[in-house]
């Protein structure tokens, strides 16, 4: 066998044989990335999640959460490790549906809004697309954001997922389960636009420019700049969302979430839409970089194109 036959075929045993792209397959790899995201970051999410409810009158047994590091000492300290493993389950249900759609239809609606050049698609373009694709994921996973809210914010003995499922149910019936679903849409659609037009834009710019080769750099550098705009775009709806997922029983603390945020601007001041930002930054970093990488790897390593 020659030398350059010999070569060939290294490079066919080596390298996956490219396949027919399948949006199926870039979906389910996308739940995989954002599994493994959630997994890594959870304990950050629920600390955002107390800081976020603190001050609007909700009972805290006098604990106060006055920073992420704070908070996840208190939450140790009264509820053991676990504590921060709250609505973990509720987490993983929650990305298997929504980020698995939000991400895997991006591309499908690029090519419906007629992009047909991955590396000189408009900005716009890919605005539309994320947003497109986070509203139908955010629609669907809404329950399970919910109750992951939930069991993150309950500060009693742990209980499991089935426990708050039946414990919405009993006092609000099944559209219990749709609560703060305006903001989550809106949320949905602001963060996934955010995130997949920054990342594929300044992903692309960095490969056409030259200044990074496509790989685990230019991915990373696109993942961090793609996370810091998430949070400062996305934290006011945020705990909005929030808010109206974790009120109490028995009472109808805000009526939508319009008045919610009146509420929250008038009682706690324009600052308040910011509390929580910094585990939301601290969260979104690591969570972008864990997800999209892992997802571009996968499709790498089964010979798909990358985003």
């Amino acid at each position: 066998m020659s030398q350059s036959q010999e070569t060939n075929l290294q490079n066919v045993v080596a390298k996956p044989q490219p396949k027919e792209e399948s949006d199926l397959m870039r979906t389910f790899f996308a739940g995989i990335g954002s599994v493994c995201a959630a997994s890594v970051t959870h304990p950050i999410d629920t600390v955002k999640i107390r800081l976020q409810i603190q001050g609007e009158g909700a009972k805290l047994g006098g604990k106060q959460y006055n920073n992420i590091f704070t908070g996840m000492r208190m939450i140790v300290e009264h509820e053991g490790m676990r504590g921060l493993y709250k609505g973990i389950t509720a987490s993983w249900m929650r990305e298997s549906i929504y980020s698995s759609l939000r991400l895997g239809l991006y591309e499908p609606f690029k090519r419906l809004l007629g992009a047909t050049d991955p590396k000189n698609t408009p900005f716009y373009l890919k605005f539309l697309a994320g947003g497109m694709s986070g509203f139908i994921g955010s629609a669907l996973a809404n329950p399970t954001d919910l109750l992951k809210v939930r069991m993150q914010a309950w500060e009693g003995p742990p209980h499991g997922l089935i426990w708050h499922i039946k414990d919405v149910y009993s006092n609000w019936g099944i559209m219990g389960f749709y609560r703060g679903l305006n903001a989550t849409i809106i949320r949905a659609i602001l963060l996934n636009a955010t995130k997949l037009a920054t990342y594929d834009h300044i992903k692309h710019s960095l490969i056409n420019y030259k200044i990074l080769e496509d790989g685990y750099g230019c991915h990373f550098v696109s993942s961090v700049c793609a996370g810091v705009c998430i949070a400062v775009v996305t934290s006011p709806v945020d705990i909005v969302k929030t808010r109206l997922m974790n009120q109490p029983h028995g009472s109808k603390k805000y009526s939508g979430m319009f008045d919610c945020s009146r509420q929250i601007f008038k009682q706690e001041g324009p600052l308040a839409f910011y509390k929580g930002f910094t585990p939301q930054w601290m969260r979104f970093g690591p969570f972008t970089i864990v997800q999209l990488m892992v997802w571009e790897k996968l499709r790498d390593y089964y010979g798909m194109k990358g985003i």
